[in-house]
């Protein structure tokens, strides 16, 4: 008999692909193993020292793109704190997988002074008013871009930036903030100063440097009324539009510029009547998608968090709606009484994850606004100010 004859030895396989293949070895079953990873590091990167087969799979370039649309937001990864000129990075993330700080550490060189203006998808944007210019920071890839102040703000007289923000100016269809490192990027200066002709008037000016041509865009400006003008140094992007919180004095109401990025307008927003001030507040995202705020304020013993919207009827009327007021011990889990000697500021706002960063005592706090979960990062006594970093990053792996 043929094949198996009486010395009853078993059958083999007549060829090697007839056996069936690991599912280990099935590399696109492997990158929809690594897809589902989590983001933050170094999950990608203990994938990728199993094997120099992994490593490739894991670096795939094709793969990093999709699993950074699969995540669609980027992690966070930490935050900079910025006191006395000097920037220092700390992680947030659980022991063993926290980045240690001279991972993402700026040196500038020389006595010059850095003001930290903005940190947003994965780059962060200083000033130097002495020598009028900027510089635009990946912390990832050490990339830095030294940028002139406009020249349009000369025949204007003016001499610094009041505030400015970073963002990335990729417009790929799918492409996901924070694996931004090649991507161009924009830089919005924005100043303003007093109106030579009318003494309760100011000027707001804008101009957008473009790192695909390098050249600043043309002054777009629009009038300001108020004795004078403060600025928040955060903006927040909604849409495509950038918004700026601003201070007409201490004793005037406070307001909104919004920045238009496509139609390239200026224009002002009254913020709620009776609502709270510039310097506990903050510009968020709600929960529709449109504007809102996040604001602290402090009764004695238990500060609360309102959280306001704003909603356009359909004849394009709008109003500010105080959506919820939160008591702030219950939501960070603090006792009741929250003493009047400690410090107690609203942070910042990070749109990635979604959440703001608060400092009650020498506490910093990250509180997820879609979970109301909240979370103590770490402890500082001289924190001046701080920018939360959200980045895709894997040590070895986008090196």
């Amino acid at each position: 008999m043929a094949g198996c004859s009486s010395t009853r030895r078993r059958c083999r396989p007549s060829s090697p692909s007839s056996a069936r293949k690991h599912p280990l070895e099935d590399d696109d079953l492997l990158h929809e193993i690594f897809l589902r990873l989590p983001p933050q590091p170094p999950h990608r990167l203990r994938a990728s020292l199993v094997s120099k087969r992994w490593r490739r799979l894991a670096t795939d370039p094709k793969f990093l793109r999709r699993f950074c649309i699969h995540h669609r937001k980027p992690p966070l990864l930490g935050g900079f704190s910025y006191q006395d000129g000097k920037l220092s990075f700390r992680s947030t993330l659980d022991p063993p997988y926290r980045i240690p700080p001279e991972r993402f550490s700026l040196q500038l060189g020389g006595h010059e002074v850095w003001t930290c203006l903005d940190c947003r998808h994965g780059r962060i944007l200083f000033d130097n008013r002495s020598q009028s210019r900027v510089i635009v920071w990946d912390p990832v890839t050490d990339d830095r871009r030294v940028v002139a102040y406009p020249p349009q703000f000369h025949g204007h007289r003016i001499k610094q930036i009041d505030t400015g923000t970073v963002l990335c100016a990729a417009g790929d269809q799918g492409h996901v903030h924070g694996a931004c490192h090649s991507s161009p990027f924009k830089v919005v200066a924005l100043s303003c100063y007093g109106h030579y002709t009318e003494a309760t008037a100011n000027v707001a000016f804008t101009s957008v440097y473009s790192s695909e041509t390098g050249i600043w865009s043309d002054l777009i400006s629009t009038t300001l009324p108020g004795s004078r003008i403060f600025f928040s140094t955060h903006s927040t992007l909604v849409g495509n539009t950038l918004h700026y919180l601003f201070m007409r004095s201490w004793q005037d109401n406070n307001g909104i510029l919004e920045f238009d990025l496509d139609a390239q307008r200026l224009a002002v927003i009254e913020k709620p009547h009776g609502g709270p001030r510039q310097d506990n507040a903050l510009i968020i995202q709600a929960e529709d998608g449109g504007l809102g705020l996040a604001a602290l304020t402090t009764p004695i013993c238990h500060p609360c968090l309102q959280m306001w919207d704003r909603q356009v009827d359909s004849h394009g009327v709008a109003t500010w709606v105080l959506r919820k007021t939160l008591e702030l011990h219950k939501i960070l889990g603090l006792e009741y009484w929250i003493g009047m000697d400690q410090a107690l500021f609203i942070l910042h706002y990070l749109q990635d994850v979604q959440a703001i960063f608060l400092r009650v005592g020498s506490s910093v706090y990250m509180l997820q606004l879609e979970s109301m979960q909240s979370k103590e990062l770490f402890k500082s006594d001289s924190l001046s100010r701080y920018h939360p970093f959200a980045s895709f990053y894997a040590e070895g792996i986008l090196e």
